[in-house]
């Protein structure tokens, strides 16, 4: 009865979170020159947990495994650290009566400063983000996806610094550009990349997009599902048919709608007639598509599945920070691929306290031995472990609490607190 008053407890802190902007490198760029934390402060923290997010990913990515953490460990201070690119965002959206009208004409900011900031800029944020968490207490660093291997690279400049370090789904990989590729360019299975010659010369976009997923979008995509939490049950039209805010919003996530599974939520299923999807049997894969159900609104069903629906909506909920980076440098996804051309002489290092690899069953690493532990930090005790079941983002939003005991059990072999 006493852990699950505290778990209520800590799944009400969501009240009293703070955004905070960071110092951070100094690239001529003024306001921007800082990044930004979502702050769940605990009185006199015996550690501070300092997530990294992944490619595209902002701060709320970690909301439900931030406050999960909080309710089982009140002595842990939880930071949801947020790259600079934020600064470029227009939220003001959010607090409109209709965020997605508002969105739907959103013009681009001046995106000449995405050009200045690479590899090196953010982990010197980063150092930063750690020296002002290092003042509330002992850092453990968590990175997941695209921000594990930025963790990694933290820590195999600045290991000393960290108390803990936690790779979430991700790692540091082999690079994946030649210093010839790195500068001029290549082919990749989503067409051409840029390299950093015409990047620097104004010549290519210095924004990262997908096909179907630019800024816009994520805008977009963000605040309907704001709105979703707000108004789940609302009709809405849904292509020809109409669905609840709730459906039309999570049917962009869901594992049977999904183009990239591994990166989807499994949180449930829409209540309607199906058929497939024709973009998905062109591409060989039997995609299920919603059709809506006669005479009524398509809605969302909970199937108990790993992440609970409606509290990951909740995650969107807030006007200053949201679940993804609009304007995710393209300069830092080059220069990640060709780290060692960017950070020569930066190599494998032992570090004095343990290290952990947590995976997901369904997501990037499952396997064990994908973390590379052990070449990129010899003579260090780590461990890997495999949260069977879970997709990559299901690692952060699963509602049994799983991730975030496995982090504790990690805490206490660091001796914490």
């Amino acid at each position: 009865m006493r852990r699950f008053l505290a778990l209520l407890l800590g799944l009400g802190l969501g009240l009293a979170q703070v955004y905070r902007a960071l110092p951070g490198a100094e690239t001529g760029w003024g306001p921007l020159d800082r990044s930004y934390a979502l702050v769940y402060e605990a009185e006199a923290p015996k550690a501070v947990l300092l997530f990294v997010p992944g490619l595209l990913g902002g701060s709320t990515n970690f909301a439900l495994l931030a406050e999960r953490l909080r309710a089982l460990a009140p002595w842990a201070e939880v930071w949801a650290w947020e790259r600079r690119a934020n600064g470029l965002e227009d939220r003001r959206g959010f607090r409109r009566e209709d965020p997605l009208a508002y969105y739907e004409t959103l013009a681009e900011p001046d995106l000449s400063p995405l050009r200045a900031f690479g590899l090196r800029v953010h982990l010197e944020d980063l150092d930063r983000a750690v020296e002002e968490a290092g003042r509330r207490g002992p850092v453990v660093l968590l990175g997941h996806s695209l921000g594990a291997a930025l963790a990694a690279l933290y820590a195999l400049q600045h290991g000393e610094k960290l108390k803990g370090l936690v790779l979430l789904d991700g790692t540091l990989n082999p690079p994946t550009l030649t210093r010839e590729a790195l500068e001029r360019g290549t082919r990749t299975p989503f067409g051409a990349l840029p390299g950093l010659s015409d990047l620097l010369a104004g010549r290519a976009d210095p924004v990262f997009r997908l096909p179907f997923l630019g800024p816009k979008a994520l805008a977009l995509a963000e605040a309907e599902a704001f709105l979703a939490a707000q108004r789940p049950e609302e009709a809405v039209p849904l292509g020809p048919h109409r669905a609840t805010r709730e459906a039309r919003a999570l049917l962009r996530v869901d594992d049977d709608y999904s183009l990239f599974p591994l990166f989807a939520v499994s949180a449930g299923r829409a209540w309607a007639r199906e058929g497939f999807s024709l973009l998905g049997l062109l591409q060989g894969r039997l995609v299920r598509t919603v059709r809506g159900p006669r005479g009524g609104a398509v809605r969302w069903q909970d199937t108990g599945e790993a992440t609970d629906p409606r509290a990951f909506l909740r995650a969107f909920a807030r006007e200053e920070t949201g679940f993804s980076e609009w304007y995710f440098p393209l300069r830092l996804l080059l220069e990640l691929g060709g780290y060692p051309h960017v950070l020569p002489g930066l190599g494998p290092r032992p570090l004095p306290y343990p290290i952990l690899g947590l995976g997901a069953g369904r997501g990037l690493l499952p396997r064990e031995e994908g973390f590379r532990l052990d070449e990129l930090f010899p003579r260090t005790p780590v461990r890997a472990e495999i949260l069977p079941g879970l997709t990559h983002l299901d690692l952060l939003t699963e509602r049994e609490g799983r991730t975030a005991r496995a982090i504790l059990a990690y805490l206490k072999e660091l001796g914490l607190p």
